[in-house]
């Protein structure tokens, strides 16, 4: 297993310098789609449903007071195998041409925060654990068939006691569809929460 620390690198090591909270998201992301496609977790470090969003403090302490983040000393790209790698390369690739409120806003959507920090509004602070369950589910479904993906995250979503709203139901179902493609409906969730 890698440590988070030759994960921060092989992340800065693809993308340059970064924001601290873009760093985040990104260590998130590469955990929850490692999680989905193997089933086990990437690093062993927890990761924390901050108000920002999913946070690993292990790595925050690192980074704590810093505007960018260079590069990650004591991380090692290189002691991640070749699938590891490969995964990193996708996700710097689906997600980081996003910016830092972008990939905050996204998280703040997606079921793994929104479930560890239960009825908590947005802003309030927290240090819950992200269910490392819940994240191999929610990305496992991301890598079904869109209908069969659909369908599971709805159900799972009202079996722990959540809602779904009607406009994350109708895009599901647009998706599923073939009318509007995953990145096009996360386009739209994005522009609807930044009001542009």
């Amino acid at each position: 297993m890698a440590s988070v620390h030759d994960v921060a690198a092989a992340v800065l090591a693809r993308t340059g310098p970064e924001s601290p909270m873009k760093l985040q998201k990104l260590l998130y992301y590469v955990q929850g789609w490692h999680l989905g496609r193997f089933g086990e977790p990437l690093f062993p470090d927890r990761i924390e449903a901050w108000r920002a969003g999913p946070v690993v403090p292990e790595v925050y302490r690192r980074h704590e007071g810093s505007r960018e983040v260079a590069d990650w000393p004591g991380g090692d790209p290189g002691a991640l195998s070749e699938a590891d790698g490969e995964l990193v390369d996708t996700v710097v690739a689906r997600y980081g041409g996003f910016d830092r409120h972008q990939l905050s806003a996204m998280t703040h959507e997606e079921e793994p925060w929104r479930a560890a920090r239960g009825d908590l509004p947005d802003h309030a602070p927290s240090r819950a654990r992200l269910s490392e369950a819940v994240m191999a589910r929610f990305f496992g479904r991301l890598m079904a068939d869109p209908a069969t993906a659909a369908a599971e995250a709805e159900a799972n979503t009202r079996l722990e006691g959540l809602t779904v709203s009607p406009a994350a139901t109708a895009a599901a179902r647009e998706v599923a569809d073939g009318a509007l493609s995953t990145d096009e409906a996360v386009q739209r969730r994005l522009r609807e929460l930044l009001g542009t």
